[in-house]
C-alpha cells in the first residue's frame, strides 16, 4: 500500500509547473493552485475557525470550488458538501444534522438564511488580504469530508470520510485508469457527490489537470475546449453525447470514460463498445469513497456489461444471502448525526451495502439491485432492477424505474416509468410483448408511465420514493382496461 502524503503538496514537488486547474477564466499550475489554497486556509483561520471544526459549503459549480475545498482542507476543517439541488427545507435539515461552525456560500445562496448560522461568502474569502500564507498540511487520518448519500430510496445519510479514504481510492483508481501530467479530467459531476470529489483527489495524486466547465456549458463543447482526456459520466450524460454528432466526436478524442452513478443500460454499453469508445463500467458507493469494482482497459463487451472486478483484493464479497459487503482502507468512518458517529459492521468487520449481486466465473461483479427495493406481488418476489434492465434493452428506451403501487388483489403491482429518446418510442404494447418473452407474467408492469419532466438539472439518481408516490396518483387516473 502506498505511503500517503498530502496529495497537493506531492503534486507541487513533482509537477509544480504542470497544469492543475483549467477554466474559461483562468488556469493554475500546481504551484499556483497550492498557493491559492493556502491563502484560503489562512483567510478561514483568520475568521476564528479552528482546525477540527466543521463547515458547510453551498455553492453552484465554479472554478473557485476546488480552491475553496483544498484551502478548507489545509486549514484542518471538515467540510460538508451540500447538495445544491436540495430544496431549502432539505438543506436546513442537513445543516442541522451536521452542526457546522459556519456556512460558506456563493452569491446565489448568500441570500438564504438558516437560523443564526453565520455565512462566509466565497468572494470575500478569496479577496481577503493574507500577510502570511504559511500553513501546515492536513493529517490524512483526520475527518475531512461529510457527503450525504443520494437518498434515492431512503433518507440521505451523512457519510464521514478521512482524507486517507479518498486518497486510497484515488490511488487504486489511477492504477487502473491511468492519468498522467498533461492529461485533463473534466469536472462533469458535482463535488457534493463522491464521484465528483474523487476527480480532485485522482488528479492531484497523478499530476493531471482538472477542467472546470462554466455553468451550463455543454459537455461536448467543454471536452474540446479544455483538451479533456478523461471524463466521469452518469448513463444519461453518456446517452446524450452518443446520440449527437458533436457528442460522438468529443467522446472519440478521450482516453477514458468512467460510467457509473446508476445501473448503465446494456444497450448503451453495446453502443459505446460499437463506437470503440474507451468506457469503464463501475460499481461504487459513497461509503467506500467511490469505486469498488471497475472494468479494465479495453475489456471485452461481456466484461463491460458487468460492474467489473475489484480495485483492491479482499475488499468486497457477496454474503450467503446475496448481499454485497465491503471493507478496506477506503471504508468510511461512519454515519454522522450531530456529534455521534456510528459505523454499522458485521461481526466479521464487513459493511453490508444493501445491494444484491454476484460474481461470475471471471471475477466480474453483477449487481442485481437494492435489497430494500424488493417488493411482493401476489406472494411473488419482485426485484425492480431486473425489469428495468429488460426494458433498457428495447430500442429507444433510455432509462426505466419500476415501483410498486398498492393493489387490493395482489398487495402490490409493478408500474414502470420509462424515459424514451423520442415520444414515438413510448409503445406500451411493444414493452409488454418484449417482457412477456423474458419474464413471468407477474413481473410485467400493469402501467407504463412517461418519465416525469424535471425542472433544472437532473439528479444523479431518480428518487424511487418520489416516483412511487407519483405512480400511486397517476395510476388512479388511468383507464382500467389496458396499459397507458
Amino acid at each position: 500500500m502506498h505511503e500517503l502524503a498530502w496529495p497537493l503538496l506531492k503534486a507541487v514537488r513533482e509537477h509544480g509547473n504542470s497544469p492543475a486547474l483549467v477554466s474559461a477564466a483562468q488556469a493554475y499550475s500546481f504551484a499556483a493552485y497550492d498557493a491559492a489554497a493556502r491563502s484560503v486556509a489562512c483567510a478561514l483561520r483568520a475568521t476564528g475557525i479552528e482546525a477540527g471544526e466543521r463547515v458547510c459549503l453551498l455553492s453552484l459549480p465554479s472554478p473557485e470550488i476546488p480552491i475553496m475545498l483544498m484551502g478548507a482542507f489545509q486549514a484542518g476543517l471538515t467540510v460538508c458538501l451540500l447538495n445544491t439541488r436540495m430544496p431549502r427545507h432539505g438543506l436546513a435539515e442537513a445543516i442541522h444534522r451536521v452542526r457546522p461552525r459556519v456556512l460558506i456560500v456563493d452569491d446565489y445562496f448568500a441570500r438564504m438564511e438558516f437560523g443564526h448560522l453565520p455565512n462566509l461568502k466565497i468572494a470575500s474569502i478569496l479577496d481577503a488580504e493574507v500577510t502570511d500564507a504559511r500553513i501546515g498540511t492536513p493529517d490524512l487520518n483526520q475527518p475531512g469530508t461529510i457527503i450525504f448519500t443520494s437518498g434515492s430510496s431512503a433518507e440521505p445519510k451523512a457519510v464521514l470520510h478521512t482524507f486517507a479514504h479518498h486518497s486510497y481510492n484515488a490511488l487504486a483508481s489511477n492504477e487502473n485508469i491511468v492519468i498522467e501530467p498533461g492529461d485533463c479530467w473534466l469536472l462533469s459531476l458535482p463535488v457534493f457527490h463522491v464521484s465528483g470529489l474523487g476527480i480532485l483527489f485522482r488528479c492531484a495524486w497523478a499530476g493531471g489537470a482538472v477542467a472546470v466547465p462554466e455553468q451550463g456549458e455543454p459537455l461536448d463543447a467543454a471536452i474540446l475546449r479544455y483538451g479533456v482526456t478523461h471524463v466521469s459520466l452518469v448513463a444519461t450524460q453518456l446517452f446524450r453525447l452518443i446520440h449527437t454528432k458533436s457528442g460522438r466526436e468529443a467522446l472519440g478524442t478521450l482516453k477514458a470514460i468512467l460510467v457509473g452513478g446508476s445501473a448503465v443500460p446494456g444497450s448503451l454499453v453495446r453502443e459505446a463498445h460499437r463506437l470503440r469508445l474507451p468506457i469503464f463500467t463501475t460499481y461504487g458507493l459513497t461509503e467506500m469513497s467511490s469505486q469498488v469494482t471497475v472494468s479494465r482497459p479495453w475489456d471485452a463487451l461481456e466484461a463491460l456489461l458487468t460492474s467489473g472486478r475489484p480495485l483492491r483484493t479482499d475488499t468486497i464479497r457477496v454474503s450467503s444471502a446475496g448481499e454485497i459487503e465491503v471493507r478496506g482502507p477506503t471504508l468510511f468512518s461512519g454515519y454522522l448525526e450531530g456529534d455521534r458517529v456510528s459505523l454499522p459492521l458485521t461481526d466479521e468487520g464487513w459493511f453490508a451495502t444493501g445491494d444484491l449481486g454476484e460474481f461470475d466465473d471471471t471475477g466480474n461483479l453483477h449487481v442485481r439491485g437494492r435489497k430494500d427495493n424488493l417488493f411482493i406481488s401476489g406472494g411473488e418476489n419482485i426485484q425492480p432492477e431486473e425489469i428495468e434492465q429488460c426494458l433498457c434493452h428495447i430500442d429507444g428506451v433510455v432509462e426505466a424505474v419500476v415501483v410498486p403501487v398498492k393493489s387490493e388483489e395482489f398487495g402490490s403491482r409493478p408500474v414502470a416509468f420509462v424515459r424514451v429518446v423520442e415520444p414515438q418510442h413510448m409503445k406500451p404494447a411493444l414493452f409488454v410483448a418484449y417482457l412477456a418473452e423474458r419474464l413471468p407474467a407477474y413481473k410485467i408492469p400493469m402501467f407504463f408511465l412517461p418519465w416525469p419532466v424535471e425542472k433544472g438539472e437532473e439528479p444523479m439518481k431518480a428518487s424511487r420514493t418520489a416516483l412511487t408516490h407519483l405512480a400511486g396518483n397517476q395510476v388512479l387516473e388511468q383507464p382500467t382496461d389496458g396499459q397507458t
